[in-house]
């Protein structure tokens, strides 16, 4: 625990810094600034946008460290020097931004309320998920390529033909760079695997903002997404040991719909940090492929840009794809080393013809074993059966918990669709305005947002004296308090994309380790936005809140207890100060062109040592006289 929690001490330093430095750049540029009014009345204004979380310079800086570690392993392998750069570029940063750090600390603490109870859950959340990740169980996958493709990154980074000689290795992920640059293997000869428990980590402090309910009140949309992403962390404590890229995403994915949904629920006019969400899941989406619809929530954005005020549109919009590109395309040029394809084992986007590709056929059939193997099938053959047969045996394989998400998914599609006709008709109702927020009756008569105007100019025809309309009750309900909740629109907007993963998670490769969050998302967020309609009822809140806090207190302290109860026999001293190093394995060699490899006697598993080694004797040879210069298959 030590170890690691030292560990992540170092990559807190870096990471935090590069996040600084790069949103004092983003947000000093003119045509990403969002328009404000100096005074009432007063003409409009260009204004930065202030960062309100300093923990999104965590994650902003640990995307800017993935992809320079992406780079750096296309030329040269992710060690030292790679981390005395970084170092260096980081002291810079922290030495010229200290004084405004420090300032900004003094006068607004961390970027919220924070109280001294907060920052000591902090700290033991950050010790908690540090001891987990000292010890746990391997993942089989580890074993069998995760370990080896971290070790040729550390050794060699991204080498020609590498998924000839082992083809699991052409699964290339952003995530093993990013462990290889903090494995630390070149100071001690001991490779450390903590990036899954520190993605873990920033999740987990995300999620400390649970304890608001309390305060506030009442219970949001984003409190729902918390607690199912507080369910999934205690799932996978005892596995964050691995540097499985499953955990890396879902953790990338939940973050991101927290802090969307903070943004909706905040009602943020700006652009900016739902740009930058979006520029996040282009990063998930280089961490697994599985990420991918999220893709639509840059569609906000967009819209949000094509409306500002004072900015140059197509700018804006050019940067932002430009960021977006500027994140995959070290993630392309990996692919296209190590496999010869832009996307492996995406065959429908042929554009190379490398001597060191793989073939075609290799590539789908690969495809097919990945999708069959997620349906509960080994056979590849079987991969144009029809949803109809294998659906039924799929979904009976499901746990219980995730059967009765995926029919609660099914049933409140059609809760969805009833409010997206709600919501329609509302529209056409008030003639196109959109009622984010409520008409509250005060004295008898409709008040009004400030500044808002009535009468010809807004469309609006008003009903007849004692005359209601159908909807009106429904409007009560639905349209919620400015300050509470996550509009009636963005809600519909989030759900819809919800419901698109899970197609995708479902017709793709539905093995739900790749993508439980995609079976659990929809019916969270249905029954998140059900709760804060109940909270809205006159004197709700009394009788609520009190069966809501006792549900989290109870969820999160049984989550507790059983994590120590399953701890308890596992305990080992040794673990408080080192990590658990990765599994060995029987491993016979052979030699390739003078130089020595290794596979397994059984199995198929080989961990990190010996290097390099495959599950297979593989038939291949050097491009040239060394290793690094890459790998052909035998003819």
């Amino acid at each position: 625990m030590l170890i690691t929690a030292i560990n992540w001490l170092y990559v807190i330093f870096t990471t935090y810094f590069a996040g600084y430095g790069f949103h004092h750049l983003m947000t000093g540029i003119s045509f990403l600034q969002h328009s404000v009014p100096q005074r009432r009345n007063a003409a409009l204004r260009t204004a930065p946008y202030e960062v309100k979380f300093r923990e999104n310079y965590l994650i902003t800086g640990i995307v800017l460290v993935s992809i320079y570690s992406q780079f750096v392993s296309i030329w040269h392998g992710v060690g030292c020097a790679a981390n005395i750069i970084l170092f260096v570029m980081s002291l810079v940063v922290c030495v010229y931004a200290i004084r405004e750090m420090f300032y900004k600390i003094l006068s607004y603490g961390l970027g919220r309320n924070i109280s001294m109870n907060q920052i000591i859950i902090y700290i033991v959340i950050f010790l908690i998920v540090a001891y987990c990740t000292s010890h746990g169980i391997e993942h089989y996958d580890t074993g069998l390529y995760h370990a080896q493709a971290i070790h040729w990154n550390e050794a060699y980074g991204a080498v020609k033909g590498l998924g000839n000689f082992n083809q699991r290795l052409a699964y290339n992920s952003a995530v093993y760079p990013l462990s290889a640059l903090y494995s630390f293997a070149w100071a001690g000869g001991v490779s450390m695997h903590t990036m899954a428990g520190y993605f873990v980590l920033l999740l987990s402090w995300k999620c400390v903002d649970i304890i608001q309910v309390k305060r506030r009140g009442y219970f949001t949309l984003p409190d729902a997404v918390r607690l199912i992403a507080i369910y999934y962390i205690f799932t996978i404590l005892d596995e964050i040991v691995s540097p499985a890229s499953d955990y890396f995403v879902m953790c990338m994915v939940l973050y991101i719909l927290i802090s969307w949904l903070d943004l909706d629920r905040d009602r943020e006019k700006r652009f900016y940090p739902y740009a930058m969400l979006c520029i996040l899941v282009v990063y998930a989406v280089t961490l697994k492929l599985s990420a991918a619809p999220l893709l639509l929530l840059a569609i906000k954005p967009i819209w949000k840009i094509m409306h500002a005020k004072l900015i140059s549109r197509p700018k804006a919009i050019w940067y932002f794809i430009g960021l977006g590109l500027f994140v995959a395309i070290p993630f392309f040029i990996r692919n296209m080393i190590i496999s010869g394809w832009l996307v492996y084992p995406v065959t429908a986007i042929d554009l190379f013809s490398f001597a060191w590709k793989i073939p075609k056929g290799t590539a789908q059939y690969d495809a097919h074993e990945i999708a069959v193997y997620g349906r509960g099938y080994t056979d590849a053959g079987l991969y144009n059966i029809s949803i109809w047969d294998w659906f039924p045996g799929w979904f009976k394989a499901l746990s219980a918990f995730n059967k009765a998400m995926l029919i609660a998914d099914a049933v409140f599609l059609a809760g969805l669709l009833v409010f997206a006709v709600i919501y329609l008709v509302m529209q056409i109702r008030s003639g196109g305005i959109t009622f984010e927020f409520p008409f509250r009756k005060s004295n008898g008569k409709r008040s009004r947002r400030k500044g808002q105007k009535l009468g010809n100019k807004s469309g609006i025809k008003p009903l007849k004296k004692g005359k209601k309309s159908l909807f009106d009750n429904a409007g009560k309900v639905v349209l919620m308090a400015r300050h509470r909740t996550v509009s009636f629109k963005d809600f519909i907007f989030i759900d819809t994309i919800a419901y698109v993963a899970l197609a995708f998670f479902i017709l793709s490769s539905p093995l739900v380790r790749y993508g439980a969050l995609y079976i659990w998302l929809p019916a969270v967020l249905m029954t998140g936005k059900l709760v804060t309609l109940l909270f809205y009822q006159r004197g709700a809140e009394k009788r609520l809140m009190p069966v809501v806090i006792a549900f989290i207190a109870v969820f999160i302290g049984y989550k507790s207890v059983r994590l120590v109860m399953y701890e308890i026999p596992r305990f080992k001293p040794y673990y408080l100060l080192t990590q658990q190093d990765y599994m060995t394995y029987e491993l016979e060699s052979y030699e390739i062109d003078g130089y020595t490899f290794y596979y397994p006697v059984t199995g198929d598993q080989t961990g990190y040592a010996p290097f390099p080694s495959a599950p297979t004797r593989a038939d291949v040879k050097l491009m040239g006289d060394d290793i690094k210069d890459g790998f052909l298959r035998n003819k």
